[in-house]
């Protein structure tokens, strides 16, 4: 399988909420970088990254806009669609609480594969957009 094949096969296994699934597409030293200064390793960090995600919004789901890459190195370019029905922890180890607010949030991943594996995982998204479309931030001014 290629690399590409590799991260459509993570993000639908994300989208059909096969956790094991989706670890199995991880090496057991992966890291994860997110936006906020988050910073996760190894599978524990993964079900980190998937339960705040997953349980923020139950009904999420990733479409994908582009995807390329080489070398060991692909860029998804996608979407981040749900309904924050859920507990969502912040950067800083508080909590959000539900808003029951939709979300459509565009975000750019960045993999890194190695022998068939995902070991880096970096995520970039506009978190004031997140944060406005949860009803947490006022943009008016």
């Amino acid at each position: 399988m290629d690399d590409l094949q590799l991260v459509r096969n993570e993000f639908d296994a994300w989208n059909s909420r096969n956790l094991d699934g989706w670890l199995a597409h991880y090496s057991d030293k992966s890291v994860f970088d997110v936006p906020g200064g988050v910073h996760l390793e190894g599978l524990d960090g993964a079900r980190m990254f998937w339960a705040g995600y997953q349980d923020g919004f139950p009904d999420n789901r990733v479409v994908e806009r582009r995807l390329f890459g080489q070398d060991g190195q692909v860029l998804l370019e996608a979407v981040f669609e749900g309904t924050h029905t859920g507990p969502l922890p912040t950067p800083d180890g508080r909590t959000i609480e539900p808003t029951n607010r939709p979300v459509r949030v565009p975000f750019c991943g960045l993999y890194l594969v190695e022998d068939g594996v995902i070991t880096g995982h970096t995520l970039y998204f506009d978190q004031m957009e997140l944060l406005t479309q949860l009803g947490l931030v006022d943009t008016a001014r």
